[in-house]
């Protein structure tokens, strides 16, 4: 198994980027769910305004099955954003806990009077 050199600082940014990035990916699809929201609800008005022109029935009724199955898919959006969203929090979460957990853990060491907490001290055995 390969050696893997991770160091707390490492762990973090590392943290940090991924949340930022599941931010991103959310805000992303919230924007996008908002966006077929819109599209399904014209596709509805457009099945309503054809249909007052006396359009044929069956493409009022295609065009009414579109917009049902343009809302199937936007309530599906909707859940996947919320999932996104709550997925950037945990995200969060997870750094803030790190940085309450683990963040003085450093310092502590440099401010610390024990020849061990040196890390040179560890080099020299």
């Amino acid at each position: 198994m390969p050696k893997v050199n991770l160091t707390y600082i490492g762990l973090k940014l590392a943290v940090i980027r991924a949340a930022r990035k599941a931010r991103n990916l959310a805000d992303r699809q919230e924007k996008l769910t908002a966006t077929l929201k819109e599209q399904s609800d014209e596709v509805v008005r457009i099945a309503d305004q054809i249909a007052s022109l006396n359009v044929d029935a069956s493409t009022v009724a295609e065009t009414k099955e579109v917009g049902r199955y343009m809302h199937v898919l936007w309530k599906a959006a909707t859940y996947y954003a919320t999932a996104a969203q709550e997925t950037s929090k945990y995200a969060f979460a997870a750094d803030r806990q790190a940085q309450e957990s683990h963040g003085g853990i450093k310092e502590a060491a440099d401010k610390s009077p024990v020849k061990m907490a040196d890390r040179g001290w560890y080099k020299q055995e």
